[in-house]
């Protein structure tokens, strides 16, 4: 009887191909996290960028219908586009907040008529126009744009402000 004393050479090989199996499936994780982490330190620089220039905005005392855009400096690939336009809103649109299970009347108590004719006799407004009145208000829209990989993505910050403060 003969007496095995190492592994043969198939042996050998299975071991060496799973373990470069298991090593390439490593790198790839280790490179995917890498990709991943590089898209969310742009993400959040744009959100970063774009609160800086809301706060820039909201600082200004005086504001009008404006449109603007440029690169951002120390942020190499980053750019913003500023829109500022001045819009109405039907106030009772703007209440209804989109759902549509409730009549809007039903947002001014338990007498919706009564407290809804009131609320429009008081704006000069007839019952059949169905608003809450108009107000002007200023639509803040501001985007930027970063490099993420070969490709340039987009955030945008969307704000309303009172025409009138």
């Amino acid at each position: 009887m003969r007496l095995r004393k190492g592994f043969t050479l198939i042996e050998v090989a299975i071991a060496l191909a799973l373990a470069a199996s298991a090593m390439v499936w490593t790198y790839s994780l280790i490179s995917n996290s890498m990709i991943l982490q590089r898209k969310s330190i742009s993400l959040s620089n744009a959100v970063f960028l774009a609160k800086i220039k809301m706060a820039q905005i909201d600082s200004s005392t005086k504001l009008e219908t404006t449109t603007s855009k440029g690169e951002i400096p120390g942020y190499n690939g980053y750019r913003y586009e500023l829109e500022i336009l001045e819009k109405e809103m039907d106030l009772l649109k703007l209440a209804e907040g989109g759902a549509k299970t409730k009549p809007p009347e039903d947002l001014l108590g338990k007498d919706p008529n009564a407290k809804f004719s009131e609320l429009l006799k008081k704006r000069g407004q007839a019952q059949s126009s169905k608003t809450g009145g108009l107000i002007k208000v200023f639509n803040i829209k501001v985007k930027i744009f970063y490099p993420s990989g070969s490709k340039e993505e987009m955030f945008e910050a969307e704000t309303f402000r009172s025409s009138t403060f």
